[in-house]
């Protein structure tokens, strides 16, 4: 249950071009939480930050196909595919 609340956050970065330096703001909504995040890319690393609901925050970096990074001041570390496979977004 915990990974599916973080990982809707990661789902971004599988689409994210790796040209890209910065983006703007962003949100999306996963089952009823609202995200905010923004990404930038640093060399081969993505990193994305953002908030959900507004007040808990995160932090994923986001290198060849690994995610690691902090959601509610906790560690968190999955892989591209466990955020697809798990249908993170699926209706």
């Amino acid at each position: 249950m915990f990974k599916s609340i973080f990982t809707a956050a990661a789902v971004a970065a599988v689409a994210l071009p790796a040209a890209a330096q910065a983006s703007e703001a962003r949100n999306f909504s996963h089952e009823g939480v609202d995200y905010a995040y923004t990404s930038q890319q640093k060399g081969k690393i993505t990193v994305i930050e953002g908030k959900a609901e507004g007040r808990v925050p995160f932090r994923l970096y986001v290198k060849g196909d690994r995610v690691t990074g902090m959601y509610n001041n906790r560690y968190v570390s999955f892989t591209k595919d466990e955020v697809l496979h798990d249908n993170v977004l699926a209706d």
